[in-house]
């Protein structure tokens, strides 16, 4: 259709003085704006050709489609189709019991349930739904909190099912001590002696060891023990008795200076194994006068892998006539050496890393076991060895190791160093008597399996479960009802 003159002229002049139409113009009678209409993008106001036409009465305004939808970009073509294609579908409506839908028999699922299109009298409603079975959720093995650190574990976890599992033990507490020194005896046997530490070994000039094994044999002996595991680099082992003590401290002072280590351990702290107070909390110098020196300590102090160990040696002949020091301190110390050596490589202080994470009851228990059993030639030398400390040990408050289950439960908990001091000494009995449990079930060394996982980034409980396959939570009252049996069976008390 051709415009009119006039018609074109008013045109131009609308253009001119209104670039575009207001805002509140209308649409085919409705109330919406063209610029509120063609917000979502779909229309564009040049798709529009306006007419104007003048009447001799009246102005009146015709809005007509002209370019239809060939004016349309093939672009907007494009978006218009899939915004028609977005549209919900017939008997799609969200599914809601009693609300209505378009198609019958349409499914739709919806916070676990499926809800199907039905006719309910002249209406299509959804259904009350049927409830859909929730997936498993997943289990995977516990992550470490950090990256793991490459520290061996030289057996396959979890332990291999043996003659004594959890499932069973309680019901043969009377073979545990047994199967549990065959078993290191095994481990001991079957390991290869460690190669390449490092070891400077000083004898006081008065000082004479007790029994004729040398102490580079008896250190060989735990190294075996512990084969595979990590291990100090180099070590510096001092034996003195009471008049060699003050030479001792000489000697660690020119060691630790020869050696480069600048871990301030005071020499004066030598003194302590002379000493009743020996362990945690005890005094860096003590002016007490030295009694007849019976101690010993030991540990990986830096965090290249040099450990110390300072062993008093008594003179006096009850102390002498100790079984004790046939070999059994020397590989108790160096077990502590083994412990913290696990943790090399997490902090510059690997000690005290292993003591802010390792359960109490396991510090000292698990030296002291492989002590009694790889210092014991026979099981009945085992058991001679093992019973008096089970039976007499005592706290720094002088109370005897628990028997009652309630008091050996409480006992045997997670607390670590920085709350157990007054009940710390509890662990050469009812700690070595829990480790003594575990290595019947796992085998003589899985116990250091638990530090090495802890120096990985694992709580105690996720190495507990990955170890022995059963959770600390589940394990813990049977360990506690063993030991509390021990006390009773043949074997504690023959």
């Amino acid at each position: 259709m051709r415009l009119t003159a006039n018609e074109v002229r008013f045109n131009r002049l609308q253009e001119f003085k209104s670039p575009r139409l207001r805002s509140d113009s209308h649409f085919h009678g409705t109330n919406q704006g063209f610029d509120s209409f063609k917000s979502p993008g779909i229309f564009s106001l040049k798709a529009f050709n306006f007419r104007y036409s003048l009447d001799s009465n009246r102005k009146v305004l015709s809005l007509m489609y002209l370019s239809h939808m060939r004016k349309l970009s093939a672009s907007m073509s494009l978006i218009l189709l899939a915004s028609i294609l977005a549209l919900p579908q017939a008997g799609a409506a969200v599914a809601k019991a009693g609300v209505t839908c378009f198609k019958a028999g349409a499914t739709s699922t919806l916070a676990n349930a499926k809800f199907t299109c039905i006719k309910s009298g002249k209406k299509l409603v959804w259904d009350k739904g049927v409830a859909l079975a929730k997936p498993p959720t997943p289990t995977s093995t516990p992550k470490p909190s950090a990256s793991p650190l490459a520290i061996p574990i030289p057996i396959t976890l979890p332990v291999a099912r043996g003659e004594i599992t959890f499932a069973n033990i309680l019901d043969n507490v009377e073979k545990v001590a047994q199967v549990a020194y065959e078993n290191a005896q095994k481990t001991y046997l079957t390991n290869t002696t460690p190669t390449g530490m490092k070891s400077t070994i000083w004898v006081g000039p008065t000082t004479v060891p007790v029994g004729s094994m040398s102490e580079e044999e008896r250190i060989a002996k735990a190294m075996k023990f512990w084969s595979g595991f990590n291990q100090p680099i180099s070590i510096g082992l001092f034996f003195f008795n009471t008049q060699d003590e003050p030479l001792a401290e000489i000697a660690w002072e020119k060691w630790r200076t020869d050696n480069k280590i600048r871990v301030d351990q005071p020499a004066s702290m030598m003194r302590n194994e002379c000493l009743s107070n020996n362990g945690p909390g005890a005094p860096i110098a003590s002016t007490e006068p030295l009694k007849d020196c019976r101690n010993a300590n030991a540990g990986v102090i830096d965090a290249i892998g040099t450990a110390k160990g300072w062993f008093g040696v008594p003179t006096e002949a009850d102390g002498r006539a100790d079984t004790y020091r046939l070999g059994a301190i020397e590989i108790h110390e160096f077990t502590h050496m083994v412990q913290t050596a696990q943790f090399l490589g997490t902090s510059e202080n690997p000690g005290g890393a292993m003591q802010s994470v390792t359960p109490c009851w396991i510090q000292e228990g698990q030296p002291h076991f492989a002590a009694k059993t790889l210092a014991s030639s026979s099981y009945s030398d085992y058991l001679q060895a093992r019973n008096p400390e089970a039976k007499k040990r005592a706290a720094e408050n002088n109370l005897i190791a628990p028997r009652d289950l309630a008091g050996v439960s409480a006992y045997l908990s997670l607390e670590t160093l920085a709350t157990c001091q007054s009940t710390y000494s509890w662990g050469y009995a009812t700690g070595m008597l829990a480790v003594e449990a575990l290595s019947a079930i796992g085998g003589g060394s899985s116990t250091m399996a638990l530090l090495a996982l802890e120096a990985r980034g694992y709580s105690f409980s996720e190495a507990f479960k990955m170890v022995y396959g059963i959770s600390w939570q589940e394990a813990q009252p049977i360990l506690a009802q063993v030991i509390v049996k021990d006390y009773l069976v043949a074997s504690m008390n023959g």
